[in-house]
């Protein structure tokens, strides 16, 4: 009993800390100016909690897959399943799912819908406008 409530307030202190960090906004969208896969997720996860689920899937269509997936590996100690063929298999087919639907979504909203906005103000895209003005 100890151990799913040491399990459980350190979930939620994760959860704390993942919002603390997503609000000083993405690192990656900050540096590259394009945005990264999880886009959208922390404002379609907002919608959801709002009951607004149209706005939530526009944000990000994984959304309500990806709570229960990181509960279920936090919980499972990093493993999906027990066997390791079977844990590498599923974590695969994962990354292809989210990599895929982050492809689709770049296709079809970027550069200005959001969530897959392109940010110019980024440090790379301003560094690359400062050096074609140099040359």
């Amino acid at each position: 009993m100890k151990t799913t409530i040491k399990k459980a307030l350190t979930g939620l202190l994760l959860i704390a800390g993942v919002i603390y960090l997503l609000d000083r906004g993405c690192v990656f969208y900050h540096l590259t100016g394009v945005p990264c896969p999880g886009c959208g997720m922390t404002r379609a996860h907002l919608a959801a909690m709002q009951l607004d689920f149209q706005t939530a899937f526009l944000m990000h269509p994984l959304w309500p897959v990806t709570v229960p997936l990181l509960g279920w590996a936090y919980w499972k100690k990093g493993r999906f399943f027990v066997s390791r063929r079977n844990n590498a298999v599923f974590t695969g087919m994962l990354v292809v799912v989210y990599l895929g639907v982050y492809l689709v979504r770049l296709c079809l909203l970027f550069p200005d819908t959001p969530p897959m906005q392109f940010d110019t103000g980024a440090l790379l895209p301003s560094v690359y406008q400062w050096l074609r003005k140099i040359i």
